[in-house]
């Protein structure tokens, strides 16, 4: 019998709330979508997949069949890394209560697992970054595991180092310039040489970061859950602005830089463009439900994703009214259906919309006719 993976967001947050108070904080399952030219790799509940962007067709999805014996890989979460010839994928939370969570590394050409890293002790929310030489992988165990694949050992890739934080680590690092910049929700954000691991520099928001920074000219850009967005100077470490307001809630959105502005959403549906150079609110507006994936430009347009099911557009460089007030406009009047968390991707016109749960995984949606492209997996390919 077919496995379902669902848990509400609501559930996740009040968890989450709680976990911030000193309880136990249990993350929910985000899929992640990432494309590779016209290959698109896709990580959502119990498999990986990876399909044609543009027809939607099937190449391959991982694991192919069910197992006989042993404990069952997934489920999978956060967007899949391409390193190489591979695809790394971590596994998330398992409301079963199994306690495996492995990190895999499997053929970008056809799904086959080529190795697995067993050596974490909790979930892989985010996936993982890279270097180029070294994967770079956090984890629920606080710990962030930077792994070289040109070394295996029992099949495993040899860990070059470790990094300890004092709570979980629910977001992937940045990487830049020889560093990793890792978020934590110990209030941190943690600058570390890329080839040792060796800590640079520390700085705390005083609240949980669960944002994947941005990076452009030396200063990094991230929110935390103290509902202010931050610009940290990447060399030192030293603030270069806070947001002189707060948003309306916690950011739990990776922010999208665009020239001199920053779009960012929080989870009280909150979307703002603020100025790059200060962190001022240049205009805002409210959609029905949170926001956690990263904004869209294609074109003049903007596009946010809720988990009210909608399919949001603003215009690039809107009119706000006399508050600073841009209303949103629905791209399809009736919604995905399901729970819109992850980030979209753009392919030739269309958007590809991941889909929080359900047998839909992902919906591309044309932008010009507002309509829908196709739905993946396509209905002979539904395992």
């Amino acid at each position: 019998m077919k496995r379902t993976f669902r848990i509400s967001l609501l559930a996740a947050f009040t968890v989450l709330t709680l976990g911030a108070c000193g309880g136990e904080i249990t993350p929910t399952s985000f899929p992640g979508l990432t494309l590779d030219g016209k290959d698109a790799y896709l990580a959502s509940n119990l498999h990986v997949y990876k399909f044609d962007s543009t027809t939607g067709a099937q190449a391959w999805i991982f694991p192919a069949a069910e197992q006989n014996g042993g404990q069952r890989p997934g489920p999978f979460a956060g967007p899949p890394l391409k390193f190489g010839d591979a695809i790394i994928v971590g596994e998330t939370l398992d409301m079963s209560g199994r306690t495996l969570h492995r990190l895999y590394a499997l053929s970008a050409s056809n799904g086959v697992e080529l190795w697995r890293f067993s050596g974490g002790q909790r979930e892989y929310t985010d996936g993982a970054s890279t270097d180029g030489k070294l994967i770079f992988a956090p984890n629920g165990d606080n710990t962030l595991y930077a792994l070289d694949p040109s070394r295996l050992e029992g099949g495993e890739p040899k860990v070059a180092w470790k990094f300890t934080a004092q709570n979980k680590l629910w977001v992937r690092p940045q990487v830049a310039n020889g560093k990793v910049f890792q978020p934590s929700l110990d209030h941190n954000l943690y600058a570390l040489d890329a080839a040792t691991g060796q800590l640079l520099w520390t700085f705390s928001t005083g609240a949980s970061i669960a944002s994947h920074p941005a990076i452009a000219d030396g200063v990094l850009y991230f929110g935390s859950f103290d509902q202010h967005m931050y610009a940290v100077d990447a060399e030192t470490g030293a603030q270069v602005w806070r947001s002189p307001e707060r948003l309306g809630g916690w950011i739990w959105c990776d922010p999208l830089l665009d020239g001199d502005e920053i779009f960012v959403g929080d989870v009280k549906g909150g979307v703002y463009a603020l100025d790059r150079r200060t962190g001022k609110v240049l205009w805002r507006s409210q959609v029905g439900g949170a926001i956690r994936a990263r904004p869209v430009i294609v074109g003049d347009k903007l596009y946010v994703v809720s988990s009210d099911t909608y399919l949001y557009s603003f215009d690039r460089r809107p009119v706000a009214d006399a508050s600073g007030y841009v209303p949103p406009t629905r791209v399809l009047e009736n919604g995905l259906v399901r729970r819109l968390l992850s980030t979209p991707a753009p392919v030739n016109g269309a958007l590809l919309v991941p889909l929080f749960d359900g047998d839909i995984k992902v919906t591309a949606v044309d932008l010009e006719s507002k309509q829908k492209k196709f739905e993946f997996p396509l209905r002979s390919a539904t395992p």
